[in-house]
């Protein structure tokens, strides 16, 4: 959800400036503690491992078939030789076509990330935008986005409660590298660092997720 920059309700437009409050979530942590994400990023893992199984057999299969064909040259007709080398050409264009399909700029995998993901998106825009209202926020930033945060106080960090309006039951899964602080105002009790993209699509045609995943999908 790398790209999913939360820039919510500019409560009071007449206001000035100074006079609007900020806060902050950081949707890379809200998206590991939902179970509804982890499912859906396990619906694409799966997925994509039977894609690349099936891609995977096929250019074994076309393979052993090139290599046959290259034994037995000698003994086949001119014409023979054509049909079987155009037959083989034909494979190996389908098959990159395949890979184009499923991995392609707007492939299958972009597709499925999309259908799976948005909706936990909207639900997560719907709930930062509850709690800002609830606290009177003027402007709420992503800090799992590319937006360059230099200093967050933790204070002013609504994570933790937009968490909880999405699953009340959540338990915070542990994180490395992650800092206990404890506030006031509710807010997430632990830094994440952020995990490693799960949208990094898969080796046969390079490019799957979070990371977007998170790719993806984030």
């Amino acid at each position: 959800m790398k790209n999913f920059i939360l820039t919510l309700l500019i409560f009071g437009a007449a206001l000035p400036l100074s006079a609007q409050r900020f806060g902050y979530v950081d949707t890379d942590y809200i998206l590991e503690n939902l179970p509804s994400y982890n499912d859906a990023q396990q619906m694409l893992k799966t997925q994509t491992e039977q894609w690349n199984r099936d891609i995977q057999n096929r250019q074994e299969r076309v393979n052993k078939r090139q290599a046959d064909f290259l034994n037995e040259k000698v003994l086949l007709t001119e014409e023979q030789i054509r049909k079987e080398q155009e037959e083989i050409d034909k494979e190996l264009r389908e098959i990159k076509q395949l890979q184009e399909k499923r991995y392609g700029q707007d492939g299958d995998l972009i597709k499925l990330r999309r259908s799976l993901v948005k909706p936990i998106q909207d639900q997560i825009w719907i709930a930062v935008k509850e709690v800002a209202e609830k606290r009177n926020y003027g402007f709420i930033f992503d800090k799992g986005s590319d937006l360059i945060m230099v200093y967050t106080d933790p204070k002013f960090d609504i994570s933790r409660e937009v968490l909880l309006q999405l699953n009340p039951n959540a338990v915070e899964k542990p994180s490395k590298g992650s800092s206990s602080s404890n506030t006031s105002s509710g807010s997430k009790g632990s830094s994440s660092s952020k995990s490693g993209s799960s949208n990094t699509r898969p080796n046969s045609a390079k490019g799957n997720s979070k990371a977007d995943s998170r790719q993806s999908v984030k």
